[in-house]
């Protein structure tokens, strides 16, 4: 597999030189002093939040994607569990306090973002929360809706792990 990154990094992080080469899919070697560079797999977490027949979808505010649909959640920051980003994330996004989650899936993703292509992994994870009728849009959701499960069109987010993610979800319903 070829590195999509392998015109974005050139300049040799300890060196300061112009010698890094992609040496595989996710890894850099400075050919003047020999450091290793590695894009490691960035973990997000994505909230399946219900209220009856339908499900707490986010609008995009920014690209990637921006303008299309999401689950809300977002990607851990250092040192912090899947369990507790996904608790910040769903409160600075949606106003909202997890009460439970369990974890349902994860799904592979590319992320691209300011030229670089990130190597991602989507935890997804079903979620109640404390009060439904608290729900704002904020951060990096434009607006925030519920949608009922016969109306959801998978087409519309705009992440394939995302899209992975909603549609398993739907066929568990049926």
């Amino acid at each position: 597999m070829e590195n999509p990154n392998s015109k974005s990094f050139t300049w040799c992080p300890k060196c300061g030189r112009e010698a890094l080469a992609a040496a595989a899919a996710t890894a850099f070697r400075c050919r003047a002093c020999g450091f290793g560079f590695y894009l490691n797999t960035a973990a997000a977490a994505s909230a399946l939040i219900t209220e009856g027949d339908r499900l707490v979808v986010a609008e995009r505010k920014h690209d990637p994607a921006g303008g299309t649909w999401d689950l809300p959640g977002g990607f851990l920051e250092p040192g912090e569990s899947v369990e507790v980003g996904l608790r910040r994330e769903i409160r600075e996004e949606l106003n909202l306090t997890i009460v439970s989650a369990a974890y349902f899936c994860s799904v592979p993703n590319r992320y691209e973002f300011g030229g670089v292509v990130y190597a991602t992994v989507d935890l997804a994870y079903r979620c109640t929360v404390a009060d439904i009728d608290r729900i704002r849009a904020a951060d990096d959701v434009a607006a925030c809706r519920l949608v009922p499960f016969a109306e959801i069109a998978i087409e519309n987010f705009g992440f394939y792990s995302t899209r992975g993610i909603v549609g398993k979800f739907l066929q568990g319903l049926a």
